[in-house]
């Protein structure tokens, strides 16, 4: 069986707030978007992962640790051969493992003929990390809580978006101190939760924010991005990826020709309203 498990950005990441047992507390739009690896699962004895990117070809990658769980939480006696080829670029702040793991549970209760409810499924992805649901459901969602509290919203409007991976992932908890230093003042996600569901493309654009882009070091970044008059640009998740969005992909198509002139290698990519599409 063979699935594409898509990227997610995060139109917005409001930071509430620290809990006693030091998780941050969130609220955050995510988006799923069409940029995607491409995950092919198979009924085996024992769980296997072969990836196009070497160093994660075992156990320690968070496709193998979902496999695992879906056994542990049905019950099931069985294995899976796992192969996964890499798009969504790694440490990237799109969620790219996360997508992996949702498929991979996706795939093993079609072939085991589990039947599994959705929130059954997300249930398994949150024992592995925090966007696994998500990514099972996808298309729009606000998250929050520390990533475990989702509420689908209305599909993003049509438009483009440009995908930036440039410079080395910072340290998420590192981030979170500097964030801790700057509490946020006024808070995005829930003017962002009405554009969306009133469908108006140029408010989701005003209202894009993530509290991470005061702390991380790219300015020289955003500013070329903004040279091509994206409508929005923003970080996401706690970076290195920036991302912009354009009004349709003509736009988005010219800024990637201005981009890559300048050393760049944007991706451009489309909302898409599922998580993992078979």
């Amino acid at each position: 069986m063979k699935l594409k498990a898509c990227a997610k950005i995060n139109l917005t990441l409001d930071v509430l707030g620290k809990r006693e047992d030091g998780y941050h507390l969130i609220d955050s739009v995510f988006q799923s978007v069409s940029l995607c690896d491409i995950v092919s699962v198979e009924k085996s004895d024992v769980i296997s992962v072969v990836c196009t990117d070497t160093s994660i070809c075992d156990k320690s990658n968070i496709a193998y640790k979902a496999a695992q769980s879906f056994f542990e939480h049905t019950g099931v006696i069985g294995g899976a051969d796992i192969v996964i080829e890499k798009h969504i670029p790694l440490a990237s702040g799109m969620g790219g493992g996360s997508a992996d793991a949702a498929a991979v549970i996706v795939a093993l209760d079609k072939l085991y003929k589990t039947n599994l409810s959705q929130q059954q499924l997300c249930e398994i992805g949150l024992s592995v990390g925090a966007d696994v649901p998500f990514c099972i459901v996808g298309g729009t969602a606000r998250v929050c809580g520390i990533g475990e509290q989702m509420k689908k919203l209305s599909d993003m409007p049509d438009c483009a978006m440009l995908l930036i991976k440039h410079g080395e992932k910072m340290s998420t908890a590192d981030m979170y101190k500097r964030v801790d230093a700057f509490p946020q003042q006024y808070f995005y996600t829930q003017p962002m939760v009405n554009a969306m569901n009133n469908g108006d493309l140029n408010a989701i654009c005003k209202n894009v924010f993530n509290a991470f882009s005061s702390v991380c070091k790219n300015d020289i970044l955003i500013n070329d991005i903004k040279q091509t008059n994206a409508c929005s640009v923003s970080l996401s998740g706690s970076g290195p990826t920036v991302f912009a969005i354009y009004s349709d992909i003509a736009h988005a198509n010219a800024a990637k020709t201005k981009l890559e002139q300048k050393g760049y290698s944007p991706i451009v990519a489309v909302p898409s309203k599922n998580g993992i599409i078979e």
